[in-house]
């Protein structure tokens, strides 16, 4: 059974969805597994956590913030606890530097008023975020980088990274449509617009805080083309998908840039094996 973008009833079943799909957890608590020394070795090197720690911080504070501004008591308890969900994310990665001993340089969040336009580039900043997120965990889980007990602590956080994106497109096509705006070719374009938004924030917020060139990257995406990338996220990123009601709208702009590119890559030649190739792979 569908239910019309819009309506109340889609309003109902997006909230409902999210928050009977909440897991109720401390991340203190979770089973976090012992770890020998090459494996926090490797977490030592990853190159991310400041920049990570710091998106989920911010993000608990801007979402807390913008729950606020938000007349709907329906969306409002949903958004409050997408805030909650996203605070929780940043005390995990902190439980997770402490448990391991991990130092990091801390990153100062922001202190400027919070803005409905905020939640819009932060939103869909996290639909191209999650897929990415999608592939580089089902390299490390198929490529068996860490442990499965340390895996399926963040298979949960992943998934809802999922949730999060559903009910955020949901929630922005009910805005759309509540607001009157049914041209599908100009609500693509302000999508669009959003998602380049959202790129360029991203990377100046990342900007010399992330090198991936180290060794923690270069351990996972070790031997992985482009094309294998985008497979393990695409597939990873449909089966996130499918766990959620299908009647819910899904993210539709980044699988399809990615379906595309990949299709792309696959058009191309084979490259011809030289022995130059590893002196220009070096380079």
């Amino acid at each position: 059974m569908s239910v019309r973008v819009g309506s109340l009833e889609h309003r109902d079943l997006f909230c409902r969805t999210f928050i009977e799909t909440h897991a109720a957890y401390e991340p203190e608590s979770l089973p976090w597994p012992h770890l020998e020394k090459r494996y926090v070795d490797l977490l030592r090197a990853l190159p991310f956590w400041s920049f990570a720690l710091s998106m989920e911080q911010e993000a608990g504070r801007m979402i807390t913030a913008f729950a606020r501004t938000i007349d709907d008591p329906v969306i409002r308890k949903a958004v409050e606890l997408q805030a909650y969900e996203e605070a929780r994310h940043g005390r995990l990665l902190q439980t997770l530097l402490k448990r391991y001993e991990i130092t990091v340089p801390v990153l100062p969040l922001s202190t400027t008023p919070v803005r409905r336009d905020d939640f819009l580039v932060f939103g869909f900043s996290e639909c191209l975020d999650s897929v990415v997120g999608f592939g580089g965990f089902a390299l490390a889980r198929q490529k068996q980088i860490f442990p499965k007990e340390l895996l399926d602590i963040f298979e949960q956080t992943l998934y809802e990274e999922a949730r999060h994106i559903v009910f955020f497109i949901n929630w922005w096509r009910y805005e759309e449509s509540v607001a009157g705006h049914a041209n599908p070719l100009a609500r693509l374009v302000r999508a669009l617009q959003y998602h380049v938004r959202a790129v360029m924030h991203s990377a100046q917020g990342a900007q010399g805080t992330i090198d991936l060139t180290g060794g923690g990257s270069q351990e996972i995406l070790s031997g992985v083309t482009p094309a294998m990338f985008l497979e393990a996220a695409l597939r990873e990123n449909r089966a996130m998908m499918r766990r959620l009601d299908p009647r819910l709208l899904r993210p539709r702009i980044v699988p399809a840039l990615a379906t595309a590119a990949l299709l792309g890559l696959r058009m191309l030649p084979p490259r011809a094996t030289t022995q130059t190739r590893p002196r220009i792979a070096a380079a």
